[in-house]
């Protein structure tokens, strides 16, 4: 999506303003965003974040509203021990094996959050875009060493031809001839 103040470059700062009902909603480089003082903006707020997961879960404080929630409470991590009513009072995961253990919990949780559960980045396009680059590079040169090599043979084969010709070696020479057939296709 290209930046909505100079239409020029990839937006990458999302900026949403509500008054009195009223939305208004900017996408921007990093440029136009740093012209426009957005990103020296205080977006400072008084939400405890300590505890920012348990307004999620205030609700299936019983096990009559989903039975199955339980089951949930009861599992555990192997690595640190961590319990999903541990990650709901702390909004903290105990260690990288808690995303898997608990992923279907998590994730309806952090897209509807994040909007994803899963992070590209701004580098990723360029290094991936690098990456291509450099593959299509590669394959070039090993293409191009083949034509050569093929040419090469091919020379090599057309010499040949002549000279079965030359001394009368006509089956040898259909032999070649075929050869050659093969190679330019």
């Amino acid at each position: 999506m290209l930046c909505d103040n100079c239409g020029k470059r990839q937006a990458n700062v999302r900026y949403s303003e509500n008054i009195n009902g009223k939305k208004k909603e900017l996408n921007l480089c990093e440029e136009c965003s740093h012209k426009l003082g957005i990103d020296q903006m205080d977006f400072s707020m008084p939400i405890d974040f300590s505890n920012f997961f348990e307004g999620f879960f205030d609700d299936f404080g019983t096990t009559d509203f989903i039975p199955m929630l339980e089951d949930v409470k009861t599992l555990k991590c192997n690595t640190c021990g961590y319990t999903f009513d541990d990650i709901a009072r702390t909004g903290k995961l105990g260690c990288k094996d808690c995303y898997e253990v608990f992923q279907e919990r998590l994730d309806p949780i952090i897209r509807r959050i994040q909007g994803s559960n899963k992070h590209i980045g701004r580098i990723g396009k360029v290094i991936d875009n690098k990456i291509e680059n450099s593959i299509n590079k590669e394959e070039k040169v090993v293409e191009e060493k083949q034509d050569k090599k093929q040419i090469s043979e091919l020379e090599k084969l057309e010499k040949d031809l002549k000279e079965a010709i030359k001394e009368e070696r006509y089956e040898d020479a259909a032999k070649i001839r075929d050869e050659i057939k093969k190679i330019e296709k």
